[in-house]
């Protein structure tokens, strides 16, 4: 029975970590839906070599990424900088202090620029490849020399990603509990002076037989954006809804504006919601796009 003044959703199959078909009441409304504008290849980024995974702070003046320019493990952090929202981004330069013989990748910038956390394979890690923090006390001060975050780490692979829900919870990807490709978990603190705690899966998310990875968290804790495929498919980008932080996730949609038949991942929403960046293989490499947000009922 459908109570009067409510909505009961039927989740499809491209729900990950539900069976399809799953009857989920969100309550008096369904959330407005994403919809996006063409995306633009930041081409200035220099679109020759692999980049992947932007982050930005929130005045979207600086752009971090990692690229396979110059890389002799095959990724490099870099930053592209532009004197306001509306420019191009000026050519990129490696992160200084970062660039070591080991992989340096999934770079997350906080909102206000002043820390960043990105995963490496370098010595005294706790696993294959693993989440390390840098910091600085201005945006014109030099990085601090990267701390190993062992909270986050296990053996396996772990990936981080910028804080979300007011810089509280930090979604991460790991391979820590399947044999194959990424789960998602999230990693709570009080408080932002706080350190991290140990990683918990987000059940309602998972599924051994998927790929699952790359999220974002709104900063309201109620939306987030990931990559999803099966095991050895090309993911896509979805979006998940919650009414409540201590409730789960029980609506999810693909970004169908965005997806094609290639790769597309490492999604990332400015805070006033109006530009989404990712990932994309369209134009024959893995390249940063941008695309304009907007909001409506599906």
């Amino acid at each position: 029975m459908i109570l009067p003044g409510r909505l009961l959703v039927v989740l499809s199959a491209f729900a990950v970590g539900c069976d399809a078909g799953a009857v989920v009441d969100i309550g008096d409304a369904r959330p407005a839906g994403y919809h996006f504008g063409t995306p633009r290849l930041l081409a200035e980024l220099d679109a020759g070599f692999n980049n992947e995974n932007p982050t930005l702070t929130a005045d979207l003046r600086e752009l971090y990424f990692n690229s396979s320019h110059g890389s002799e493990t095959g990724s490099d952090v870099w930053v592209a900088r532009r004197d306001s929202a509306a420019d191009m981004f000026a050519a990129p330069v490696p992160v200084a202090g970062l660039d070591t013989i080991a992989y340096e990748g999934n770079p997350a910038i906080s909102l206000d620029g002043l820390s960043l956390h990105f995963g490496s394979d370098r010595d005294d890690g706790a696993g294959e490849l693993d989440i390390w923090r840098t910091s600085r006390a201005g945006r014109m001060e030099p990085w601090s020399v990267p701390e190993n975050i062992a909270a986050l780490n296990s053996p396996a692979k772990d990936i981080p990603r910028p804080p979300g829900q007011h810089g509280l919870v930090m979604p991460l990807s790991s391979q820590r509990d399947v044999a194959d490709g990424y789960q998602l978990y999230t990693s709570t603190r009080p408080n932002t002076g706080a350190p991290f705690g140990a990683p918990a899966m987000i059940p309602e998310l998972s599924d051994p037989s998927h790929n699952i990875a790359d999220a974002f968290l709104s900063d309201d804790g109620l939306t987030l954006f990931y990559a999803s495929s099966p095991i050895g498919a090309m993911p896509d980008l979805f979006v998940s809804w919650r009414k409540s932080t201590s409730q789960p996730f029980t609506v999810t949609d693909p970004l169908t504006d965005l997806n094609s038949a290639g790769d597309e991942r490492d999604p990332w929403l400015s805070p006033d919601g109006t530009r989404l960046y990712f990932v994309s293989d369209r134009s024959g490499t893995l390249q940063i796009y941008e695309s304009s947000v907007t909001r409506a009922p599906l």
